[in-house]
């Protein structure tokens, strides 16, 4: 993670551990994240067609302790066998940047009242 303070950490990486429930039980998995432009997480909340889900959804995903490097093939073949699948994995996400955003919210609104 990037040491200065900013209001959206574009290219910040961040791990997170996430369950993933499948056929057998749940699966402990440490996914790698990546912030995306802002731009894209707006695109990837408004979107609604269906082709350029997978894209804008991988945009967020770096790596996972599953495999050497994260492929398309096995992540696909996982969103599409387990349902959840891809809610488990955006919402340890979204999570993260709600805490990110809310402390970095308490730095910014003192600077502005300094300034004024």
């Amino acid at each position: 993670m990037n040491s200065a303070q900013r209001i959206w950490p574009e290219g910040d990486q961040f791990t997170k551990p996430v369950t993933l429930q499948t056929n057998t039980g749940p699966l402990e998995v440490e996914i790698t994240y990546t912030v995306p432009p802002f731009e894209v997480v707006v695109e990837f909340w408004q979107n609604k067609n269906p082709e350029k889900s997978y894209p804008l959804f991988r945009q967020f995903l770096v790596d996972w302790d599953m495999q050497d490097k994260l492929t398309d093939n096995v992540l696909i073949t996982f969103l599409m066998a387990y349902s959840g699948t891809s809610e488990a994995i955006f919402e340890a996400w979204a999570t993260h940047m709600t805490h990110y955003i809310v402390a970095n919210n308490q730095v910014y609104s003192q600077a502005s009242a300094a300034i004024n």
